[in-house]
C-alpha cells in the first residue's frame, strides 16, 4: 500500500534537511479541469448496499487545522472458526497495487466518496476505530483502509491517485513541516476498507479519520509532495500476481514519466520468497536503488527495505523520456511452482519538477474507467447520499447538509 507517508516522516526523524522554495500556486492541469473530474467522479457507482445504515460525517477544524472523517456503523461478522489467519490468493485488480493481500472471510466496504473541505493541502493522517459507545476497538479488525483522489492521475500509470493507505499496524504518520499532498476545495476524493474480524463475535465498528492539513487560504503553500508507484507486472483492471517457478526468478517493467521528478524516498512490497526489487536505469544498465525484503530460512517475506535519497540535491532526478526499468528477484527453495504468488512494486514520493506538467487524468482513457471500475462499488457518499459537513473554528461553528 501506499508509503508516502511512513518513509517522509522516517526521514523527517533522521533529521534531514529541507530546504522550502518560495511558495507558489499549483497548476495541475490545463482546459476543462472541472468538468474532467466530476466526470472521472461520477464513474463510481451510487448504489450502496453491504452497509445500508453506515452514514458519514465531515468535521473541519480549523483551530487544530484538521478535518476528521467519521463513517459507520460497519457490522462485521465474526470470521467462521477454522478460517482464521488463513490467506486467500483472490485480488484483483487495483487492490493488488495497494498490497491488498485478501482473505476469503474479510469484509470489503463499498467506496465512500467525499469532497475535500477545505483550502489546504494534506499533511498526514491517522485512523481508529470505535464501538458504538466511542470506546477502541482493536486495529487488527482494520485489516486495510485506502485513500483515493478520484482528480488526478498516477505518474507512470493511467489511473486515479491512491492517496494514502493504512494497515492494522500502521502508526499515526505526518509530514515534516513544509511538504504536503496538493488537493483543492471540492477535489473529489473516497476510501474504502477491508476488515477482519478475528474476535469470535460480531462487531458494530465505527471509522474515523482524522487529517491534519496546511491552509493554503492565505496564498502560501508548502512544497508539494506526490505519491509514485511502479509495478513489476501492473495490469490496470486486472491482476499484478504472477506465478514463481522453483529456484530464482525475475520480473520486470521498462517505463518513462511523463514529467521530470525528484525521487525523495523509496519502499517496497514483495510476497513470501522476494529476495529485492530494484530501480534501474534502462539505458545504461545503473542500479539506482535496491531494497531488500526480510526473509526468514523458509523464504517468509517479513517486509521489505526502505531508502530515503533525501529532500534536496541528493533526491533522485527522474527525467521525462528516459527509460527506466523496475525488477524483481525471487528464490523459491520448493520444488513446486507458487501459482500467483508473487508481487513486487516500489512505492516513493516525489517532488515534480513542474507541477503544470503533471499527466492530466483523461475519464475518457479506457485505462482510467477500467481503473475507475476496479473499486469497490456503490457506499456511504456525503455528496450524493446526505452526508453532513460541519465546521469550527476557535469563534464561531456552523452545520450543513449536502443535498
Amino acid at each position: 500500500m501506499p508509503v508516502l507517508f511512513p518513509l517522509l516522516a522516517a526521514a523527517a526523524a533522521a533529521n534531514i534537511s529541507l530546504t522550502t522554495p518560495a511558495p507558489r500556486a499549483p497548476l495541475w492541469t490545463t482546459g476543462d479541469t472541472a468538468s474532467s473530474s466530476t466526470a472521472v467522479a461520477s464513474m463510481v457507482g451510487d448504489s450502496a448496499t453491504e452497509f445500508p445504515e453506515a452514514r458519514m460525517r465531515i468535521t473541519v477544524d480549523s483551530a487544530r487545522s484538521q478535518i476528521v472523517v467519521s463513517t459507520g456503523p460497519f457490522h462485521l461478522p465474526a470470521q467462521p472458526a477454522g478460517m482464521q489467519g488463513m490467506q486467500g490468493m483472490h485480488m484483483h485488480g487495483q487492490h493488488q497495487m495497494e498490497g491488498m493481500e485478501g482473505m476469503e472471510h474479510h469484509t470489503m466496504s463499498h467506496f465512500m466518496r467525499f469532497d475535500w473541505p477545505v483550502d489546504g493541502w494534506l499533511r498526514g493522517f491517522r485512523v481508529d476505530m470505535t464501538d458504538a459507545h466511542g470506546r477502541p476497538l482493536p486495529g487488527k479488525l482494520l485489516h486495510h483502509l485506502i485513500g483515493v483522489n478520484l482528480d488526478r492521475r498516477q505518474l507512470v500509470y493511467h489511473a486515479v491517485e491512491r492517496l494514502f493507505g493504512w494497515g492494522s499496524e500502521t502508526d499515526p504518520v505526518e509530514l515534516p513541516s513544509g511538504l504536503a499532498v496538493p488537493l483543492s476545495d471540492g477535489e473529489h476524493l473516497g476510501m474504502y476498507a477491508m476488515f477482519d474480524n478475528e474476535t469470535g463475535k460480531d462487531v458494530d465498528a465505527y471509522l474515523r479519520v482524522t487529517i491534519p492539513y496546511a491552509s493554503t487560504s492565505e496564498g502560501k503553500h508548502p512544497r508539494a509532495v506526490l505519491p509514485l508507484y511502479i509495478d513489476v507486472n501492473n495490469v490496470i483492471g486486472g491482476t499484478t500476481t504472477f506465478d514463481v517457478p522453483p529456484g530464482k526468478s525475475t520480473h520486470s517493467f521498462e517505463f518513462e514519466v511523463p514529467t521530470s521528478v525528484r525521487v525523495l524516498a523509496v519502499g517496497g512490497h514483495m510476497h513470501d520468497y522476494g529476495e529485492s526489487v530494484s530501480l534501474e536505469d534502462a539505458e545504461t544498465g545503473k542500479v539506482l536503488v535496491k531494497l531488500k525484503a526480510k526473509r526468514d530460512k523458509q523464504g517468509r517475506v517479513d517486509g521489505v527495505g526502505r531508502f530515503v535519497f533525501g529532500y534536496n540535491t541528493d533526491a533522485l532526478h527522474l527525467v521525462a523520456g528516459h527509460h527506466y526499468r523496475v525488477v524483481s528477484a525471487y528464490d523459491n527453495p520448493s520444488d513446486t511452482t507458487v501459482k500467483d504468488g508473487g508481487m513486487a512494486h516500489i512505492n516513493g514520493a516525489v517532488v515534480p519538477d513542474d507541477v503544470r506538467k503533471w499527466p492530466t487524468l483523461d475519464p475518457n482513457d479506457p485505462l482510467v474507467r477500467k481503473d475507475i471500475a476496479s473499486l469497490p462499488t456503490g457506499g456511504v457518499q456525503t455528496s450524493s447520499a446526505g452526508g453532513e459537513v460541519t465546521s469550527s473554528s476557535d469563534t464561531a461553528s456552523r452545520s450543513r447538509t449536502d443535498p
